[in-house]
């Protein structure tokens, strides 16, 4: 399991002292713990909602919950080096790019534009779509069809483009 591969990691990081690993590792680590959380809280929640009594027991994530909370780590980090960037703060963003490289460890490959571009022609095409004002038709299936495969943003950026052509 992801989790597991996170624990096993943060040892050797911790054995071989690197510091900067370390701490990537405990922060998703903490945001995996914030998911475990949620869910439980949510499965009390459901449970109190339907008169039934809470079950205490333990929670474990799948590998697919554990990738989307590494993404939306990823995603905060891509956001905070933007704005460090614009802030003139270089060294600040340097360091989340580094953080976003050790998270890009335990996520699947991620696709770039020129590999997603047949792929999202392909699905406009076979949605029928003739212009910008399907965009909102189309982007629900290309996020549905790559979520996890590539960021949503990319997704829509590729999708507007193929959508102006037409």
């Amino acid at each position: 399991m992801l989790k597991q591969r996170l624990q096993d990691d943060l040892k050797v990081a911790l054995r071989a002292g690197q510091r900067q690993r370390v701490d990537v590792i405990r922060m998703a680590l903490a945001a995996v713990q914030q998911a475990v959380q949620a869910e439980r809280k949510a499965r009390y929640d459901a449970a109190v909602a339907s008169g039934g009594t809470p079950d205490g027991g333990d929670v474990e994530l799948s590998d697919a919950t554990v990738q989307d909370v590494l993404t939306r780590e990823v995603k905060r980090r891509r956001e905070s080096a933007e704005l460090f960037r614009a802030g003139g703060r270089d060294d600040l963003a340097t360091q989340e790019e580094a953080e976003i490289v050790v998270l890009e460890e335990y996520l699947p490959r991620q696709l770039t534009a020129d590999e997603l571009r047949p792929l999202v022609a392909a699905i406009i095409d076979e949605l029928g779509a003739t212009g910008p004002s399907d965009t909102g038709r189309v982007m629900p299936r290309l996020m549905q069809r790559f979520k996890g495969q590539a960021e949503g943003r990319l997704i829509n950026q590729v999708a507007r483009e193929l959508l102006n052509r037409q």
